[in-house]
């Protein structure tokens, strides 16, 4: 511990300067450093047990002394956890040890009691020349023998478990020369520098549990592994457990090992972290941990019918409700289907292909309905316009992604118990424990995931609820301050754990990939992007990738896997900018005539309408004969304002069957001699004595008249005829009862009015102007059967065009046309889509 480092004492503030200490191995072994009595004790103990287990192994044999090792490791992780436990957990609460030493002064000069020489001579031989212990606070000296006991206990402990783990190796070495070698032997190099660089970090102060005895005035900077993992020296610091479990291939050991490892997590649980909550505060008291979890409170408060909803948790679910169908729905399915497998026994190769359908098309659904609703909020949209609410949607959303998640893993689940109890699949233990590990791993992260971002996050609330974000920032806590994306990874270890436990079915394999190739592309090509656009570009960087970006070799492959992707893209972007200019060039022959739902502010486009349909014009007019279109200077017409037109024939040319139909310009273009679309009913007569079967037809005749000369009249289309499409039309003047054509209009645009929607009020009115000009009201309520071409799906797309907003045919049958409570709806959803913009 450098010496420059200011220290106080907890309880009464006493200020003093650490001394200068060192690790327990340098302690220990360099003869350099100087030695304590009780150090000197604990290296030959060290020595003993090589030499008890030489003497053993002579004497009893191989079996008694991995016993007999096996309880001494046993014995002293016991002292570990529980000893060291119970005393720093006394200390922690009481300052009992330290009080101890004050009220029986064994660190006072002159105290000749057993305990006081004792100590008193353990640190004279221990500390330099320099140390003073009695002018130092008895919080120091009381660590400093705390320390010895320590170091005591914790050789002693890998001391007999390396030990076991020696004995317990192939007696073959050809036996270790495998892939499970290679990989425990660097998993073993890994946690090697896990407890290097925690010891860089921490020092021996924290190494040694320094902060239950004194607080040092000086802030500790967590980096390097601490940027890995939570706990890193109980949680990956035990890396080398499985290391030497896989290298040995004794499940034994694994066993072993997973034992000694539970038990220093609960060391974790229930010694360190209640002190480090006491002394330092809680992660999540931060404001940012509460973020998610106060808009989950937000939406119950604000939608009264709210409820928390049901979470698959591994073989248990939270958040139940006995008053809601669906949770039941959800779990019935799966009980339904582990009863299925346990009476039926399927075949196993059956249900793999069944899982592998179940876990696609589930995943296909799920992904088209986050990158349907982050790019075009349809699914909130699909429920909005059927008269349901935003928060209702986002509950059938839940219940959508909870239902596909808990089908997929109850079938993986029992397709890896069929692979299990087939008589040709060979269960190896160590793999098989390895796997159920792989399996805890995965609920452990899922756990993290929830406890870091809540019900909000955990079902991709920001996709539906984003206008219920009051803070827009990234979640950093939690397992978020390791990894950016952790269901990436450890979100599929369970899956992959399958894949030992059936000692690597191809299979299992195939469900493996299956399930990481399905959360890859959701947290890559969706959920990033929609990340991107609602936080913006500045993403959270996790821990792990921090580290990585700080070693040389990583940084520098890094630098040049993102230029190799910056000129794939530019490249990509190049080439589909060339083709699309190659694309738009028009053809010479094709002059296509574009139409717009809104008021169109390119005149371009509109004039090359007009130039495309004045020589057809013109090449139909006869003397004396005129067709023209009353008030057409706008070139346009707002619906349901009625359209006249005026027209004069011949004499010669004229028949008392001619009639006038109004035509799509689109439509008709390609012939201007013949009109070979149908009128639709979009038609009238230009004589009040033809077709007089046809009513409705006949009445749009204004004016006509017949000389000796020409025959002339007006006709005037409202909006019984009209259509109500906007668009480029034409009228087309036909000879007799046929569709040959004598003439045709200049083209003209059809527009939707511009609806005001300051308030329902406001609406309300004018819709209700609107409806009674087109005969589309009956009793203050829209009547679909008023005007034949104003039927309800026209007034859908009339909203949609005008509005931007969307109802649906079975909305506005239930509300039976109430203009109101259409208004009211149709401000309700424009509210909440400008909202989560």
């Amino acid at each position: 511990m450098p010496s420059h480092i200011v220290a106080r004492t907890r309880s009464s503030g006493v200020t003093f300067t650490p001394p200068t200490t060192h690790d327990m191995v340098r302690s220990l072994f360099d003869p350099t450093v100087q030695k304590s009595f009780l150090e000197i004790c604990i290296t030959l103990g060290l020595l003993s047990d090589f030499a008890v287990c030489y003497w053993g192994l002579q004497r009893f044999g191989l079996t008694y002394m991995k016993r007999a090792f096996l309880v001494q490791y046993l014995f002293w992780r016991l002292w570990y956890n529980l000893g060291i436990g119970i005393a720093l957990h006394l200390q922690s609460r009481y300052e009992t040890w330290s009080n101890y030493a004050k009220r029986n002064h064994i660190f006072t000069k002159g105290n000749r009691s057993p305990l006081a020489r004792f100590c008193q001579f353990e640190l004279k031989t221990k500390m330099s020349e320099g140390y003073d212990m009695y002018s130092q606070p008895e919080e120091l000296n009381v660590w400093l023998m705390f320390r010895q006991f320590v170091d005591l206990i914790l050789m002693q402990d890998f001391c007999t478990y390396m030990i076991y783990v020696y004995l317990s190796l192939p007696s073959q070495w050809s036996d270790m020369l495998n892939w499970r070698a290679g990989l425990g032997v660097s998993m073993i190099l890994f946690n090697i520098w896990v407890k290097v660089d925690a010891h860089r970090v921490v020092k021996d102060y924290a190494w040694y549990w320094g902060d239950f005895f004194f607080l040092q005035e000086s802030e500790l900077v967590f980096d390097g592994v601490f940027n890995i993992s939570p706990h890193p020296m109980y949680s990956i610091g035990y890396m080398g457990y499985y290391g030497l479990s896989l290298i040995c291939g004794d499940y034994h050991v694994l066993l072993v090992s997973i034992c000694g490892h539970l038990l220093q997590f609960l060391f974790l649980k229930y010694v360190e972290s209640p002190h480090m909550e006491i002394t330092y505060g809680s992660e999540s008291s931060d404001d940012s941990s509460q973020i998610n979890s106060s808009i989950d409170d937000l939406i119950a408060k604000k939608n009264y019918d709210y409820s928390r909803p049901l979470i698959n948790s591994g073989f248990w679910v939270n958040n139940f409700d006995k008053l809601r169908f669906t949770d039941y729905f959800t779990i019935g399915t799966s009980l339904a289907l582990i009863c299925w497998f346990f009476l039926e026994r399927p075949n196993a190769k059956w249900l793999s292909s069944l899982t592998f359908f179940a876990k696609f098309v589930s995943s296909i659904i799920v992904c088209s309905i986050l990158y349907l609703q982050s790019s075009q909020k349809w699914f909130t949209k699909l429920y909005l316009k059927n008269g349901y609410t935003q928060v209702y949607s986002y509950q059938q959303w839940q219940f959508i992604y909870n239902f596909s998640s808990c089908l997929s893993y109850t079938l993986l689940f029992i397709q890896t118990l069929a692979k299990l109890f087939d008589d040709s699949t060979y269960i190896e233990y160590t793999q098989f424990i390895f796997g159920l590990l792989l399996c805890a791993v995965q609920t452990w992260c899922n756990a993290e995931i929830r406890s870091a971002i809540s019900d909000f996050g955990w079902f991709y609330g920001d996709f539906f609820l984003s206008n219920y974000i009051t803070t827009k920032s990234l979640t950093s806590h939690g397992i978020y301050r390791y990894l950016n994306n952790p269901e990436t990874i450890l979100g599929v270890a369970g899956v992959w754990g399958t894949v030992l436990m059936t000692n690597f079915s191809w299979e299992n394999i195939t469900l493996a990939c299956l399930w990481s190739g399905c959360n890859f592309i959701i947290v890559k090509f969706i959920e990033q992007p929609h990340m991107a656009k609602l936080y913006g570009d500045n993403s959270r960087m996790g821990g792990i990738e921090k580290t990585l970006q700080g070693l040389g070799p990583w940084r520098r492959m890094s630098e040049i896997m993102d230029k190799v992707e910056s000129v794939i893209v530019k490249s990509l972007t190049n080439h589909q900018e060339s083709f699309d200019k190659n694309f738009e060039k028009p053809r010479n022959d094709i002059k296509p005539v574009k139409s717009n739902s809104r008021v169109r502010t390119n005149s371009q486009e509109w004039e090359e309408a007009v130039e495309s349909a004045i020589g057809n014009v013109t090449s139909k007019l006869y003397p004396h004969g005129k067709f023209e279109i009353e008030d057409l200077g706008e070139k346009s017409f707002i619906l349901p304002q009625p359209i006249t037109i005026h027209w004069q024939v011949p004499v010669e040319l004229f028949d008392e069957n001619a009639w006038i139909g109004l035509y799509n310009i689109i439509q008709t273009r390609s012939n201007s001699k013949t009109t070979k679309v149908s009128s639709s009913g979009h038609w009238c007569a230009v004589s009040p004595n033809a077709y007089k079967e046809y009513e409705f037809n006949n009445l749009a005749v204004a004016e006509f008249e017949k000389n000796d000369t020409v025959a002339f009249g007006t006709v005037t289309f409202d909006s019984s005829l009209l259509h109500f499409r906007p668009g480029i039309y034409e009228f087309r003047y036909h000879t007799g009862s046929s569709h040959s054509v004598l003439f045709v209009s200049k083209p003209f645009e059809l527009l939707l009015p511009s609806l005001d929607m300051e308030t329902p009020e406001i609406l309300n009115r004018q819709l209700l102007q609107l409806l009674t000009s087109v005969s589309a009201v009956k009793n203050g309520k829209f009547d679909s059967h008023g005007n034949r071409y104003f039927t309800t799906r026209i007034f859908q797309k009339l909203v949609k065009n005008s509005l931007g907003v969307e109802l649906s045919t079975d909305y506005i049958n239930r509300v039976n046309g109430d203009i109101g409570a259409i208004s009211q709806r149709i401000c309700h959803i424009k509210k909440v889509l400008d909202d989560l913009e």
